[in-house]
């Protein structure tokens, strides 16, 4: 079933949309200028999710090296570190978080990374079982993370089942 969402690469013309989205979206969101940093930083995947052609959602993330002791995967030495995903308020729960994240799998995916991590508020219970249906599971916590309250970092394997090999 076509149901008109298209997911694609940002272009500088969605900034204003993908903020306002931003901005309806967090406690503290990010400022315009750091989504132009990320556009412009080299391996970063940085996708917008439209319909009729209005961005209605977005995600970003890059692969990144980490030292091995910091994954419950054995062997992974990239990761793929989801950094910001949101869609509009009133179009959650139709699917276009899900369309966002698995293109954004496969991405960092063929970039090397044989895991995703990311972070999440403690009190997004509603964002933990989103991540919990996509396959994630919690993997540590970082104490004040987001100022004011603890983020759960949740991870996932990517494609193969990783291997304990460095």
């Amino acid at each position: 079933m076509d149901d008109g969402v298209v997911v694609r690469g940002f272009r500088p013309e969605d900034l204003e949309a993908v903020h306002e989205i931003e901005r309806r979206s967090f406690p503290d969101p990010w400022p315009r200028s750091l989504f132009k940093a990320l556009h412009r930083s080299p391996g970063t995947h940085f996708l917008v999710a439209t319909l009729k052609e209005r961005v209605v959602g977005y995600a970003l993330g890059r692969v990144e090296q980490i030292p091995q002791r910091e994954t419950a995967y054995s062997g992974s030495r990239k990761i793929g570190h989801i950094l910001n995903i949101a869609v509009s308020p009133e179009l959650r729960r139709s699917g276009i978080g899900m369309r966002l994240m698995r293109t954004l799998e496969v991405l960092l995916e063929r970039g090397g990374a044989s895991l995703a991590r990311l972070e999440v508020r403690a009190s997004n219970i509603a964002a933990q079982r989103f991540y919990r249906r996509l396959g994630y599971r919690e993997g540590g916590r970082i104490p004040l993370y987001y100022g004011d309250e603890d983020a759960l970092v949740m991870e996932k394997g990517l494609g193969r089942a990783p291997t304990t090999e460095g």
